[in-house]
């Protein structure tokens, strides 16, 4: 019991922070589902549709300065401190590319999106919401890089702080600009758009405020980096931002492929994935904290401690998996329900929660999995699985049975989430055989 104790506490201690941070920038696309859903549903699907376009370019963002982590650890441990000045300044100029890039592509995505989108009513819903959602960006970007500087140095409070300033401030003035509260227009689903700037904006320099008194070296302005080292961060960064970016586009794909089948579908299909997107943020959480402790572990040549740990998260996430599931379908039209008012999206929702349940359980388990081998410094295989799981499995089937009907009398959109629960099945019994098997090298090597 104490060495399970042992080994449990450190991982927890190391989870529950970043579980509050995650939930938090779930919780921001949730929010906007949420008060758009509430004005119509129309705006509820334009709004997901355009979540679906720019959350992966973000994500890959986020990918790419993620790099900064593991340094600012590595220098901060060496306690040098005018190389982590240096390195903060690399990732100015990395996240000045990304912000440039970022803006034009959303905008270039804005005005294609009409000739995506069928329906000519959400069609323009989305088209305004990615516009404004261009100019928040760059406030985004730069809010990530003073993220992952803190985290780096293991200063998780101004993260938490600000995280919860941005979700206060994104939820009060969607409201606001949704509804056309206070003499203000009323926007529909678009306001959400407009809400993440001025909210951006806000959390982007309360972070900058707080990481700079946490970490005082970033305030050395007797520091410059050359552009050729930037570019050299960012190239580092590129592999880990694919990896996120694969997942994240898939089910954005499967949006679309919603799309195609009506218009309370999308509206369904993303009550029920923004859902999903909260639910499995606490095993995103664990599998970082997973990563750290299996990686410490690897540096003490301790055999015993990657088991203990791996087994350890393994049950703790079957055991969060099976709850959330018996929750999900317990209260599923009750969830659903919060979303909008419409009977026939509830319903349809409601139904796709029972496939949502079992998709969570192998979805968290392989999240969980692919944390075993990255602290094992094996990066490849998950990004492999991923890929043939998603893109090799799961889209091409849902296009051709869920889309276009092969082998069914009718499209339907179960069958999409039927294809995504037995594909995530497949990407957990690879990831955590090949955890296994890894584990196993190890001892023998």
């Amino acid at each position: 019991m104490n060495i399970l104790k042992d080994i449990s506490t450190p991982i927890l201690k190391l989870a529950l922070p970043l579980i509050l941070i995650q939930l938090c920038q779930a919780s921001l696309g949730l929010i906007n589902t949420l008060v758009a859903g509430k004005f119509n549903y129309q705006d509820l699907a334009g709004i997901g549709l355009g979540s679906s376009i720019w959350t992966p370019v973000f994500i890959l963002f986020t990918g790419i300065l993620y790099v900064l982590v593991p340094k600012v650890s590595m220098l901060q441990q060496q306690q040098k401190s005018s190389d982590i000045a240096h390195l903060f300044e690399q990732g100015k100029k990395v996240a000045l590319i990304l912000s440039i890039f970022g803006f034009v592509l959303i905008h270039l995505l804005a005005f294609m999106s009409p000739f995506l989108i069928d329906d000519v009513k959400v069609a323009p819903i989305t088209q305004h919401y990615l516009h404004f959602v261009a100019f928040a960006i760059p406030g985004l970007v730069y809010m990530t890089l003073y993220r992952f500087m803190s985290e780096g140095s293991s200063q998780l409070k101004p993260i938490m702080l600000s995280f919860i300033v941005l979700l206060i401030s994104d939820a009060l003035l969607s409201y606001c600009f949704v509804n056309g509260v206070g003499g203000l227009p009323q926007l529909g689903g678009a306001g959400t758009g407009l809400a993440n700037i001025l909210s951006a904006y806000i959390a982007c320099f309360t972070m900058r405020y707080y990481v700079q008194q946490a970490i005082p070296e970033i305030k050395n302005k007797n520091t410059d980096a050359h552009f050729s080292e930037s570019i050299q961060i960012l190239k580092q960064g590129l592999p880990i931002g694919i990896t996120l970016v694969l997942q994240i586009l898939a089910l954005s794909t499967l949006a679309f492929f919603a799309s195609e089948l009506g218009t309370r579908v999308i509206a369904a299909h993303q009550i029920v994935i923004n859902i999903a997107m909260v639910v499995i943020m606490i095993p995103v959480a664990i599998s970082s904290a997973t990563t750290i402790r299996i990686a410490t572990f690897s540096a003490q040549n301790n055999l015993k401690g990657q088991y203990l740990t791996s087994g350890t998260v393994v049950a703790m996430t079957l055991i969060y998996g099976a709850l959330m599931a018996l929750l999900l379908m317990i209260f599923a039209q009750q969830l659903t329900g919060l979303f909008t008012q419409d009977t026939q999206v509830v319903l349809i929702a409601s139904g796709l929660i029972h496939y949502v349940a079992i998709f969570l359980i192998f979805d968290a388990l392989q999240t969980v999995a692919s944390g075993i081998l990255r602290g094992l410094q094996h990066f490849v295989h998950p990004l492999a699985v991923i890929l043939f799981c998603y893109w090799i499995v799961i889209i091409p089937l849902s296009y051709l049975i869920g889309v276009k009907g092969w082998l069914q009398t009718t499209a339907n959109i179960d069958v999409i989430w039927q294809i995504l629960a037995v594909g995530m099945s497949l990407a957990a019994l690879a990831m955590l055989t090949q955890s296994y098997r890894k584990l196993q090298h190890t001892a023998k090597g």
